[in-house]
């Protein structure tokens, strides 16, 4: 707000003959620069442009100091940069006017010891070298700058690059080098015998009658603009070191008065005691060797353009400021632009001004480096920031739950410790080439202690927030191994993994653009972080895979296991009501429906934190092209949520569907051989199933569908994205460069990947949603009643029952059609060594009388008694062993010591005549269970006897036999139980052997209704 407010400074200065047009022209001019300064955070500026002698527009904007709101003035100083490289040069051209030197002499001529190499061997470079920018430094070698305040800094800067080794042979090719001319002002001390400082002061600034331009160490503190440089998003005062030994190349401080005069000079329309000649030779430019990349040839501190008439012009920018000159000579043409930020900018101010005045386009806004690294540095830093919270919160819970004993010290914890110091030391090295390469990649080598000075200090903030998260990371997971907890499923260290997997899978888009839009030669810093991102990112989706693998599965095994402990401790009543396909889906399909969430949480989280990467650096590029496509993405994701809704609902109804196709396949495999017996059964039950699969087909497939359609949808709209920045963005965001749009598509495409990612798994995750739920639902209702836990039965022993009786007891049963059936009033006892059999017609109420009595029903009302004790249908169960008439025989002899009681099962084997149809191995697994029915019961009968319980109860056991074991089993089985003590319970129709039992208990309509004694010798 205070930058806004701030673009109204001192009142605008127009040409005396202020006609309507230049009224027009001032106004756009205005427009122009406060928009620039808005966009581009420029806290103050100073603008003036002069045509045919007379000022067109001169104008202050904005603040000298923002943080203490001092505005700009005509009169407030500035650093002009590397227009300062205009005045040396002049001082050069006198001294070879006055013959002190000449164009052609060697550097080695004034500075013997400096000495320079190329390709090993020595060179020799011309003052016109230097003068040219063609001796054959680079660019980067600014960085070799000293910071110095001494009055020997000027040295001290030629001998840091002194046996420097040139990037190319002198005079052969233009590469601009900022030192060239501090060298250039080190031949002005030798020559003249004085400082450089005075003499330029003296000889050069003083005869031009720039009455407010000094050389930076004798300018008035009181009069300089404050410098600012870009941090977390604003502006901040910023008082930059001292490169004293720069100053003929960068340090000259002028007004906006003194640089209109300084341009009037340039253009020839005013005089001064300084020889015009002299001026006019400064704008001849170097034609030796080819022209710089952008058609420009350098003169002595100009770059001259043939555009049109010519152009002549220059910026400079120092670490907080930036100024800009352009004039055309031929039409008195001229603008000068003072920032006291560091902005490539003040070039489209200047610039932009000429044009207005010219009635040409205005130059589209530059992509600014400070304020592009400031707000990737900054984004990230908030990431990083909140990163380094949560692992500091990670590690402090980890030791939490040591101390409180919930982790225990790994066995091998000196091998982890070994372990992690190896990492800790590679990601250390890893980490110390990342950053020493970092300015090769993305500040034009230039090094560290110069960034520093030049770019945003959220840069290292960064980086240190980097370095913390990773230190972090490693102590996090070192202890997450040295201090195990059961049943680990932290998902912090797979949201970590995560976004170093999604960094690095940026970081390889981010490289092979960076390499596509450099230069066509091989960047080898820019390679090494292209190997960095694969392999950050195979590293992170490793880690993040094996993690969620070990957590997915061990999700899936608590929940099988929790739902089977819970269908063990569910009432037998409660279970018969369960539906056999709600237990089939829940055990199988929706447990390896969640054991897919692994692959689908990697893939959308990794797509995720790619896209994430992505936009931060398609925001740094520009915001609001950024802040346009991230809306359409939006639509995108909105569109897709209502899609899932819709799928969910019909996924919802499609689990239905499933559990009631495991019903069929449960009635399938139960009635199979009925269904092959009845051709017209089998055809309807077939029907059937062929529409619950047709029912499953259609559901699941509306579901698909509607994602199919937004799936396109989606398509479409990256496409429309693609297709908008391709061709509407020139329109809608003018000041994007071409080079910027490239990357926009480039970007864009490349996230096709992690989109399809995110969208293919949105999908799989609703299903995953929905197992889920399912399966907690049928946990929750098996949680409604839960099984007694048996009490302890230790003071009764199984062989010291001796009677069982019930009183007064009822049991209601009323099925899914509301009809009622109860049984009882029950009165009935036995004892040990007693045979009963229990007779009645089919609905009497025998079956149900037996799973009271065995504790599978408990009863509404009355009391069981063992041993005259009252016994709850828990204990009851302790005590019988039973033989329904569907009883399931299993493969095993499970809760059998079978080691123990081999020969005793053999011996029954035997007795039961079945020793030649089955055999039990050493693990107590029969070799086979398909048998007929009735070798089947003697098989589930010879468990019975082995089990050793003293009540046996057999439900129609005879029923399946032969005549001829039927009468064994009357006559000699049960007789040698009784024998043993055991007390036999019989469900029986065989009358002809009632007389063997030693009670006959007649049921009907639910009620014991005679009980007949026999007495036995």
């Amino acid at each position: 707000m205070c930058l806004v407010l701030g673009l109204q400074g001192s009142m605008p200065v127009y040409a005396e003959n202020n006609g309507q047009k230049d009224t027009e022209i001032a106004t756009a001019i205005e427009q122009l620069v406060k928009d620039t300064m808005e966009s581009e955070k420029i806290p103050g500026a100073a603008v003036v442009v002069v045509k045919e002698g007379k000022t067109v527009y001169k104008q202050s904007f904005g603040y000298s100091d923002i943080q203490k709101q001092e505005r700009i003035t005509s009169d407030s100083l500035f650093e002009i940069g590397s227009n300062s490289k205009a005045f040396t040069a002049l001082a050069i051209h006198q001294l070879v006017e006055q013959k002190r030197l000449s164009l052609d002499d060697p550097v080695q001529s004034f500075i013997p010891w400096f000495t320079v190499t190329y390709k090993g061997q020595p060179e020799t470079i011309l003052i016109k070298h230097l003068l040219y920018h063609t001796s054959g430094f680079p660019f980067k070698s600014i960085g070799s700058i000293p910071i110095s305040s001494s009055e020997q800094a000027i040295e001290e800067t030629v001998r840091a690059l002194n046996h420097t080794e040139l990037v190319r042979k002198p005079g052969t090719e233009y590469e601009y080098a900022t030192f060239n001319y501090d060298i250039l002002g080190y031949i002005i001390e030798k020559v003249t015998g004085e400082s450089y400082e005075q003499y330029v002061q003296q000889q050069i600034i003083a005869k031009l009658g720039l009455t407010h331009t000094f050389l930076k160490a004798q300018a008035p503190e009181w009069d300089l603009a404050s410098g600012h440089k870009v941090s977390f998003f604003s502006q901040k005062v910023y008082d930059a070191p001292d490169y004293r030994g720069n100053t003929p190349a960068g340090y000259v401080v002028s007004n906006l008065n003194d640089m209109e005069r300084w341009l009037q000079i340039q253009l020839g329309v005013e005089t001064s005691a300084f020889h015009t000649e002299l001026v006019r030779a400064s704008h001849l430019p170097d034609r030796s060797v080819a022209p710089a990349a952008d058609g420009s040839s350098y003169a002595s501190g100009w770059m001259i353009y043939q555009d049109g008439g010519g152009e002549i012009s220059h910026g400079g920018n120092n670490p907080a400021f930036s100024s800009y000159v352009v004039f055309r000579p031929e039409e008195k043409l001229g603008a000068v632009v003072l920032t006291n930020t560091n902005s490539l900018n003040a070039f489209v101010i200047a610039e932009g001004a000429v044009n207005l005045v010219q009635g040409k386009e205005v130059p589209k806004v530059v992509s600014d480096t400070n304020l592009k690294a400031d707000r990737l540095a900054s984004i990230s830093l908030v990431i990083l920031g909140i990163l380094v919270v949560i692992l500091g919160g990670a590690i402090l819970q980890i030791l939490v739950q040591f101390f409180r004993g919930e982790r225990k010290l790994a066995s091998n914890a000196g091998r982890i410790c070994f372990a992690s110091f190896i990492a800790f030391v590679l990601m250390g090295s890893v980490l110390t080439a990342a950053l020493y390469y970092l300015p090769d990649v993305f500040f034009m080598g230039l090094p560290w202690h110069f960034i520093e000075v030049w770019l945003p200090i959220t840069i290292f903030y960064a980086m240190y927030a980097l370095v913390a998260s990773l230190a972090l990371f490693n102590v996090y997971i070192t202890l997450l191994r040295l201090f195990p907890k059961s049943k680990e499923t932290s998902m912090t260290s797979i949201v970590i993994q995560g976004l170093i997997s999604g960094f690095g899978n940026a970081l390889i888009i981010f490289m092979i653009n960076l390499a596509l839009t450099s230069t066509n030669k091989f960047h080898a810093s820019i390679f090494l972080y292209f190997l960095l991102g694969i392999l950050l990112y195979i590293v992170g989706e490793k880690m993040m895979r094996s993690r969620l693998i070990v957590i997915t599965n061990e999700v899936v095994y608590e929940k099988r296991m929790e739902l089977i402990r819970k269908i063990f401790r569910t009432p037998y009543q409660k279970y018969e009501t369960i539906d056999n396909g709600q237990i089939y889906a829940g055990l199988n399909n929706d447990t390896e429906t969640i054991s897919t969430f692994a692959n689908s949480v990697v893939v959308a989280l990794t797509s995720a934190v790619t896209l994430v990467f992505c936009f931060i650096y398609l925001g740094s590029l520009d915001l609001y092209g950024f802040l346009f496509c991230l809306a359409v993405i939006f639509v995108a994701v909105g569109l897709y949520t209502l899609a899932g809704r819709f799928a969910n609902k019909v996924w919802e109804e499609t689990r239905d569907i499933q559990n009631v196709f495991f019903s069929y396949i449960t009635d399938m495999i139960g009635g199979f051989k009925e269904l092959y017996l009845t051709q017209a059964q089998r055809k309807e039950f077939e029907e059937h199933m062929e529409r619950s699969c047709a029912d499953y087909r259609e559901k699941k497939s509306a579901g698909q569908f509607k994602f199919v359609n937004v799936y396109l949808i989606g398509e479409l709209l990256f496409v429309v994205v693609i297709g908008t920045v391709a061709f509407l963005f020139p329109i809608l965001f003018p000041s994007l460069q071409k080079e910027m749009l490239v990357s926009y598509v480039f970007v864009f495409l490349y996230m096709t990947g992690p989109v399809h990612g995110i969208l293919n798994a949105v999908p799989e995750l609703i299903r995953i949603k929905i197992s889920w739920q399912r399966l907690n639902a049928l946990l929750d209702s098996l949680s409604v009643e839960t099984r007694r836990e048996v009490e302890s039965l230790a003071e009764w022993k199984t062989q010291d029952f001796e009677t069982f009786s019930t009183e007064q007891v009822q049991f209601r049963y009323k099925n899914n059609e509301g009809e009622e059936f109860s049984v009882g009033p029950l009165d009935f006892s036995c004892r040990k060594g007693e045979t009963v059999f229990i007779v009645g017609g089919n609905g009497s109420g025998k079956s149900t009388f037996a799973k009271l009595i065995t504790g599978l029903y408990e009863q509404d009302e009355g009391e069981f008694f063992m041993n005259g004790q009252k016994v709850n249908a828990d204990q009851r169960c302790e005590f019988f062993s039973a033989i329904f008439s569907d009883f399931y025989l299993f493969e095993k002899m499970y809760g059998i010591d079978y080691q123990a009681k081999q020969k005793e099962v053999s011996q029954y084997l035997e007795v039961l005549r079945i020793a030649d149809k089955v055999e039990v191995d050493q693990t107590g697994t029969f070799s086979t269970t398909k048998l007929s029915t009735g070798q089947r019961k003697r098989l589930a009968l010879m468990l019975s006897l082995v089990r050793d319980r003293p009540i046996f109860l057999f439900d129609e056991w005879a029923a399946d036999q032969d005549p001829e074991y039927r009468q064994f089993f009357y006559e000699s089985l049960l007789p040698e139980m009784k024998r043993q003590g055991k007390c036999v319970i019989a469900i029986t129709h065989d009358d002809r052997y009632f007389h063997l039992a030693d009670q006959v208990v007649k049921m009907e309509s639910g009620r014991i209704i005679s009980q007949q004694t026999f007495a036995h010798a």
